[in-house]
């Protein structure tokens, strides 16, 4: 055979090494967040431990260790709601629950309780592995066990941000304690998220590394799996008081999958949508409108309910 079919055979297979490699590289990257990355960020920048932050925007909860259902040890933070209302709060993938410490003043303000969860390979919890809901959602059953003894006769909601609100929605759809969930920045789909965060975060196309990052994933998750894919869950959501928060400006996830929540849903279901926002920017960027907008809300769904 000629030179140049060895050659081109050679590159051929150089060009799919390099994929295979780049995908298993990005999906070891997509699901495990050691414990010692996590602790090194802390060490250099004390000032963004989850209480640290909870104390500057004037906020003291107590500390809780928390069990989930499979062993996991969980850290979270609690406030008891003066007005019988408490607010389940998660956060984002590779943040921790001082990314809500804000949010967490501002329900406090209104006389909402709240806990907040290091979810499970995130913060000071327990873990190393990521899996967008398969096991995280046992997290937020934990949270919500805590909070249903701690406080019977008290409403609940749930209120996230990104893989946290996309997280929210699920378990809500699975959990009749919680009335209402409020989503800021959720996608649509894991398989959505990836699609635009690849482009986002590496700048390769979505094909062939979506597929085979996936691939990658299956020993540890199934990233197609309907209990953690909030479109798929949003029909069991029919009757709970929904709000999906999504900026137009949105690079991390597609800002497309808000719209087909929306669509998803029922009634009960509300689209927030600003143009010009990007990820997770509402209660930073418009935090007047984003504080009347979700006080507004939970009263409705949790407090009036009670009347």
């Amino acid at each position: 055979m000629s030179t140049s079919f060895w050659v081109g055979t050679a590159i051929i297979v150089a060009a799919a090494l390099f994929v295979l490699g780049v995908s298993f590289k990005n999906s070891r990257q997509l699901l495990f967040n050691p414990e010692e990355t996590r602790q090194a960020r802390y060490q250099a920048e004390p000032e963004k431990l989850p209480h640290q932050r909870f104390n500057q925007h004037g906020v003291a909860p107590s500390t809780l260790n928390l069990q989930t259902e499979d062993g996991v040890k969980l850290k979270a933070w609690y406030v008891p709601s003066t007005a019988g209302a408490t607010i389940i709060l998660l956060h984002g993938y590779k943040m921790d629950s001082g990314e809500m410490a804000s949010i967490a003043a501002m329900l406090v303000r209104h006389g909402f309780g709240f806990i907040a969860p290091d979810l499970r390979a995130h913060g000071d919890s327990e873990g190393e592995l990521i899996t967008f809901g398969q096991h995280e959602l046992l997290d937020v059953k934990a949270a919500a066990d805590y909070i249903a003894n701690r406080e019977p006769d008290n409403t609940f909601g749930i209120l996230g941000n990104s893989m946290g609100g996309a997280l929210s929605l699920c378990y809500a759809a699975q959990d009749d304690r919680i009335q209402a969930v409020a989503a800021q920045s959720p996608y649509a789909s894991v398989r959505h998220s990836l699609k635009q965060g690849i482009k986002h975060f590496t700048g390769l196309p979505p094909f062939p590394f979506v597929p085979l990052i996936r691939m990658f994933s299956l020993p540890y998750v199934d990233l197609d799996n309907p209990r953690i894919s909030p479109l798929a869950m949003m029909p069991a959501l029919k009757g709970k008081s929904v709000l999906i928060m999504m900026g137009g400006a949105d690079m991390v996830v597609e800002p497309q999958g808000a719209e087909q929540l929306f669509r998803a849903g029922g009634e009960t279901t509300r689209l927030w949508f600003e143009p010009e926002l990007t990820h997770v920017a509402f209660h930073i960027d418009m935090p007047e409108q984003f504080e009347r907008n979700m006080v507004e809300f939970f009263s409705t769904s949790l407090l009036h309910s009670k009347d």
